[in-house]
């Protein structure tokens, strides 16, 4: 049986829009070298892992470089917005570990981190063709994220020929079952037809434990004017330097607030006319949320 080493994931956060760096550390990406990937329980499966067959078969080819970014995995979700994803190419592996197995290949990525900025979803079969299988996860007949999985040629590095992701893609989180973005630390919001709105253009989520910041909450939005923005709610002592105006846990509302339209849980957001500082609640129930300007690492 073939050892397979994943490398170990280090990565920056910065509270920001893009969600790969965030949630690759919510999600606690990291494995440990050495480990054997093939003696975990998965690596036993059959090839093709005990995947049940998916609703909806895929009957295009695998085997192509698909007509996007994110190769064949990209051509096989249906997105309403921007999916996201990655395409190894068609090449050997060279910059991810391979596995014995399609059941391991797949968790080897999840172990890599941002290898595989993806849900822990229950995965079906959509389609084998050669060397490669297609994992889908599909709701109310819409696939929103999918997996090449291809048992290919890779560098030594990598740990040789085996199973790996080739390409991945999955729509944006809002999308998702709310369950299912909440289960990665992603709090969507909605538009006041409670419509979720992309988390391309806002999202909350709590701070990262490496670094203490749990208890704290942040908000990251693109409002047309910043390419991005972040907020925090109660900011610890040691952050308040790295804050553009103090936070308040009660406030009035300023009369020249813009109203974002968007809502979550009961809350309203607001921001500020200068955009240092977002407003969020209901009523006379108002927290002033101030910009932030650093990032754990």
């Amino acid at each position: 049986m073939r050892t397979r080493v994943a490398r170990r994931a280090v990565s920056a956060v910065v509270p920001r829009l893009a969600l790969g760096a965030v949630l690759g550390v919510l999600l606690g990406g990291v494995t440990a070298c050495g480990d054997d990937v093939g003696d975990d329980a998965s690596a036993r499966d059959a090839p093709s892992g005990s995947y049940a067959p998916a609703a909806t078969p895929y009957e295009g080819s695998l085997a192509g470089s698909g007509g996007g970014r994110y190769g064949v995995a990209g051509d096989v979700v249906d997105c309403a917005t921007a999916a996201a994803g990655f395409d190894h190419g068609p090449g050997p592996l060279a910059e991810a570990a391979t596995a014995d197995s399609v059941g391991a290949a797949v968790e080897t990525a999840y172990s890599e981190g941002l290898q595989l900025d993806a849900p822990r979803v229950d995965l079906a079969l959509a389609r084998e063709e050669g060397d490669r299988r297609l994992l889908t996860f599909e709701v109310g007949g819409r696939v929103l994220m999918a997996l090449v999985v291809r048992d290919g040629p890779a560098s030594e590095g990598a740990g040789g020929p085996g199973w790996y992701v080739q390409s991945w893609a999955r729509c944006d989180y809002a999308e998702f079952p709310a369950d299912v973005a909440e289960g990665m630390g992603v709090l969507v919001w909605a538009g006041a037809d409670g419509t979720p709105v992309p988390t391309s253009r806002v999202y909350s989520h709590p701070g990262p434990e490496h670094c203490g910041w749990q208890p704290m909450t942040f908000l990251a939005l693109d409002d047309g004017r910043r390419t991005e923005a972040s907020y925090v709610r109660e900011p610890i002592p040691e952050l308040e330097p790295y804050v553009a105006v103090p936070y308040r846990a009660r406030t009035a509302l300023p009369a020249d607030a813009v109203d974002t339209g968007w809502q979550r849980a009961g809350d309203h957001l607001w921001l500020s006319a200068d955009r240092d500082v977002a407003y969020v609640g209901a009523g006379d129930r108002v927290e002033a949320w101030p910009r932030f300007e650093t990032g754990c690492e």
